[in-house]
């Protein structure tokens, strides 16, 4: 999680409380950043106040007034803020630069799903991960709530999750979020997918589920996400990528991490429901064989 005190800038995404108590002149020499900050994520304080036409003890002030302790959270909160604002423009368009032609892009591509993974595998903490599998097995209902690119991530879960028995159902149309989400309550988890700045319709189903008293897990690439707002629990996976498409490498490792906690909570259960399961997987009709095609023809 980001550094204690910061969590109630970094869950925001727009630059209004961030720039509210500063003078006219500091806001217009720092909103330039805020609205297009990946080129000075990396920049020094000296070399940043060269950018912005001002001296650094000047933009020191101006980045304390603006609620973070010293500039390395200010750095890091430009990070995030250059996650969550980024474009499949930005990204392939900088992305000429990764490699050495075509198949240097395809390798820098492959590098930048395993840095993901590492990242993923250094911050993430399997106790909170335990917690939140045991909320599953003990849920009334699972509502697994996900839009766009991210409804692949939610439909994955749920096929998995009705596997071991688990009553989840995956809502990833504004409408059927909307209704669904009527009906939970106490005892029902809310898990809810969504990156960058954050998709409307997942982040006010995700918001009701919470205001009906849900039990409610987020999943995002970044601390700037609106879910962070409402989650009980908030697990970070990393989108970066190279492609116009975001990397979802880690967060598929974080989902089969989350269904190896979910499946061994109560192992013997999991173990006798995928018994009865076995037959029809070892022999069932929906696999393909010679004889049944040559009948069907």
């Amino acid at each position: 999680m980001p550094a204690k005190g910061l969590e109630r800038t970094l869950g925001s995404n727009g630059t209004g409380p961030l720039i509210q108590k500063l003078t006219r002149r500091r806001r217009e020499m720092i909103t330039p950043v805020l609205e297009q900050p990946r080129p000075y994520v990396l920049l020094s304080l000296r070399d940043l106040s060269r950018k912005v036409k001002c001296d650094a003890a000047t933009l020191l002030r101006t980045v304390q007034a603006m609620g973070f302790r010293h500039y390395r959270e200010f750095q890091h909160y430009l990070h995030e803020r250059s996650i969550a604002f980024s474009t499949s423009f930005d990204v392939l368009e900088q992305g000429e630069g990764q490699g050495k032609g075509l198949e240097g892009l395809i390798h820098s591509s492959i590098k930048r799903d395993i840095d993901n993974l590492h990242q993923l595998q250094k911050t993430l903490e399997p106790g909170r991960l335990i917690e939140v599998a045991k909320r599953f097995c003990a849920a009334r209902r699972i509502l697994i709530i996900a839009g766009d690119m991210a409804a692949t991530l939610a439909r994955y879960l749920d096929y998995n999750l009705a596997m071991l028995g688990l009553d989840a159902v995956c809502a990833a149309q504004a409408g059927d979020i909307i209704h669904r989400v009527q009906h939970v309550n106490k005892r029902d988890v809310a898990f809810a997918v969504t990156f960058g700045r954050g998709l409307r319709q997942t982040v006010d189903g995700f918001k009701a589920a919470r205001e009906n008293g849900a039990y409610c897990v987020a999943v995002s690439d970044t601390f700037l996400s609106p879910l962070v707002r409402y989650a009980d629990q908030f697990f970070l996976t990393p989108t970066e990528r190279i492609s116009f498409a975001d990397s979802y490498v880690a967060g598929m490792a974080f989902l089969n991490a989350m269904l190896v906690a979910c499946a061994n909570i109560h192992r013997p259960r999991t173990l006798a429901v995928l018994k009865r399961a076995a037959d029809e997987q070892r022999s069932g009709g929906r696999w393909y064989s010679e004889s049944s095609s040559t009948s069907a023809v």
